[in-house]
């Protein structure tokens, strides 16, 4: 029986973020460095969110290993969590992952953590892990932690077909532009023997009604989705100007993806945006929207225009009064106040007294344009 060594190394680059956000962590697949021989012939991966704040990843594995029987040693990498976080390690593990666990041929298989700071931490045929008080000494950043994890285990491949389930809960991202985030690693699975994956299903399954985006990145159109109730829309510009993206708008069910000969060329990036005002949105929605402390308003040129009309009543209400919360007043209305109280930017001052005479031109400008505008009926 041989031994073949695989630990897989395929970290997604991160934009770090500052305390106006948390990079909680990203998924990964389970993939080789070394071995050529043994093929992935179907993959299905889903994602499911619990929660706002939690996503449990759950992906089933056929692989097929045309030679003799052999022990390889897996990984599962994960980067540390980054920004508005503690960074720590707890009991050696992961801050933001949780039951983690694998399952091979009916047999559930053992597995140990490690913190490594290296791409090269497999010396001498070990892994060369660090303990945590190696890793959080005097200068250690809990917000910017500069190691990562492995999630380690043998796992023994028959001739033929092998089944693999592996699973762990994950805490999503979020930032100010962002109700949520969450990554997952596909290039990796270009580095099995087929450079594929033969037959793969995604299927997302992120709650009723739930709008999202994701980054077109492994998919070009709306071909192999399937949506079971609710719709997809052109891919688009995204809302941060930077990458091409699709909204998907879900009712109900299960938002499906399948493709067969699966080279991806991307990762997997969903998020659901908290729409910042100055998007150039046709209407505000407080159940999804960020607004920013400042208003921008140029009648003259619809293009600068902040946005002034608003989904529904509720909405309209706090959107009225953006400039009294930029400066610190504090609202009657519970709904209003707890709405600004979510806004990173917002300081609460006692002393302030509201007085719409006292406002800027451009922003008297402005209110009066979302009193006149009223909402959407």
């Amino acid at each position: 029986m041989k031994k073949i060594l695989i630990i897989t190394f395929c970290l997604v680059s991160l934009s770090l973020l500052g305390n106006d956000g948390a990079y909680m962590a990203s998924g990964n697949q389970l993939i080789p460095i070394q071995e050529t021989q043994v093929s992935i012939a179907k993959e299905v991966l889903r994602i499911t969110k619990i929660n706002d704040n939690e996503v449990n990843v759950r992906v089933e594995y056929e692989f097929f290993n045309p030679g003799d029987p052999k022990t390889i040693l897996m990984g599962f990498e994960a980067p540390s969590p980054s920004g508005d976080v503690d960074g720590r390690p707890v009991n050696g593990a992961h801050p933001y992952i949780s039951g983690f666990s694998v399952r091979m041929n009916d047999r559930q298989l053992s597995w140990k953590p490690a913190i490594v700071n290296s791409e090269n931490y497999y010396v001498n045929n070990k892994i060369e892990s660090k303990t945590t008080e190696e890793v959080t000494g005097y200068d250690f950043d809990p917000n910017s932690p500069d190691f990562y994890y492995v999630y380690y285990f043998n796992a023994n491949f028959l001739s033929g077909t092998n089944k693999i389930i592996h699973t762990y809960t994950c805490a999503l991202s979020s930032s100010v532009m962002e109700k949520y985030s969450f990554d997952y690693i596909l290039t990796a699975a270009n580095r099995w023997a087929n450079n594929q994956i033969d037959d793969f299903t995604l299927i997302l399954d992120l709650g009723e009604k739930e709008n999202f985006f994701i980054n077109n990145s492994f998919f070009y159109d709306k071909k192999g989705w399937t949506i079971e109730n609710g719709n997809q829309q052109a891919p688009q510009l995204g809302p941060f100007g930077q990458t091409i993206v699709s909204k998907f708008e879900i009712k109900s069910g299960k938002l499906i993806y399948r493709e067969k000969n699966f080279h991806p060329k991307g990762e997997l990036s969903i998020y659901a945006s908290g729409r910042n005002i100055d998007y150039q949105h046709s209407l505000f929605d407080a159940s999804e929207d960020v607004l920013l402390n400042k208003i921008e308003f140029d009648i003259a040129n619809e293009k600068k225009q902040t946005v002034f009309r608003s989904k529904d009543e509720a909405s309209h209400k706090i959107l009225r009064n953006l400039p009294f919360a930029i400066r610190g007043y504090i609202f009657k209305t519970t709904a209003i106040q707890q709405y600004y109280e979510s806004m990173p930017w917002y300081q609460a001052k006692e002393d302030y007294k509201a007085n719409v005479t006292d406002l800027p031109l451009e922003e008297q400008g402005w209110l009066k344009a979302v009193h006149n505008s009223q909402w959407e009926k």
